[in-house]
């Protein structure tokens, strides 16, 4: 299994305001990492937040270019997952004009292409016949969130690739919505074929957030979580502090906001298949219930091992 390690892009310079871009993944070959590595200047004396300097890579998608989009995730939940997954990438930030910020995030298309333990034998990746293009959307210079002004905005993107075949890829199913009061429930559906690896979320109001007395995870934006199939749950419900004190849960400052979480459902097992079910593929009524406790932002990836290579 021939590795390649190369450049899919040396420095791609944006303008100044928000801008999509693509570029070719490979045809003849499996690409099994994307490496987004970013860089700019500051544009002032104010430094932004981990978060707010990740998401000026707005939206990153593999195949969104033609009709067969085969996923999508934001800049700034790809950071938290790569968090999440013990890839706690450096961030360089400063509050001094014209001052340099780095940052940089995997997309694991194999979910053992991550991290400082990462195996390259697998046999998993994307190959060039499933998804042709990789798409990413900036966010514009001017945008000043958190005290945030930045300019001369650049990205390289690594790629490994392998010669080999595959046996499925990774990838995330975005469903973004408010939250309601009182544990309305919101279903977000998996697609088929493959594995459920895990959930990513993004809660605007987690546990951290919760302050009065007697509230505990009533008004939390997630109340609980669970898989369903048939909208009966075959696993959880749990809490989203639950899945991250068994996946590893980070003070602000390593991960942008404790907002995010992630429910491993067996991403990278030893031995054994990857994800749920254990046995067959993802039947096509399963999907992610969250019980919502407040009225504002929720973000759910269902994170895929899609078994669909040719």
């Amino acid at each position: 299994m021939p590795m390649k390690y190369y450049l899919l892009e040396t420095d791609d310079l944006p303008g100044t305001g928000a801008e999509t871009d693509n570029r070719d993944l490979p045809r003849d070959s499996v690409t099994k990492c994307l490496i987004f590595d970013a860089a700019a200047q500051t544009n002032g004396t104010s430094a932004g937040t981990r978060l707010t300097q990740t998401a000026q890579l707005d939206q990153l998608r593999i195949g969104a270019v033609e009709s067969n989009r085969v996923g999508e995730v934001d800049g700034e939940d790809l950071d938290a997952f790569n968090v999440l997954m013990g890839n706690y990438t450096f961030l360089d930030t400063a509050a001094v004009n014209n001052s340099r910020l780095s940052w940089g995030m995997v997309w694991p298309t194999d979910p053992f292409c991550i991290g400082h333990n990462q195996d390259l034998s697998q046999s998993f990746g994307i190959p060039g016949a499933v998804a042709r293009k990789v798409e990413f959307l900036y966010a514009a210079d001017v945008v000043t969130d958190a005290g945030l002004a930045i300019d001369t905005k650049r990205l390289a993107i690594g790629i490994i690739t392998s010669s080999g075949s595959s046996n499925g890829y990774l990838t995330f199913t975005r469903n973004t919505f408010t939250g309601a009061t009182g544990g309305v429930n919101t279903f977000t559906t998996i697609p088929t074929p493959g594995k459920l690896l895990g959930v990513l979320n993004f809660e605007t109001t987690s546990a951290a957030d919760i302050t009065t007395d007697g509230d505990n995870r009533s008004t939390q934006s997630i109340r609980q979580q669970a898989i369903t199939i048939g909208r009966k749950d075959v696993a959880g419900p749990i809490y989203t502090t639950t899945a991250g004190y068994i996946q590893g849960s980070y003070e602000i400052g390593a991960l942008s906001d404790e907002g995010f979480s992630f429910w491993n459902l067996g991403i990278r097992n030893e031995v054994g298949p990857l994800g749920i079910p254990t046995t067959g593929s993802i039947p096509r009524d399963m999907e992610i219930r969250t019980s919502t406790g407040a009225a504002d932002a929720i973000r759910v990836y269902g994170v895929i091992l899609n078994t669909n290579v040719t």
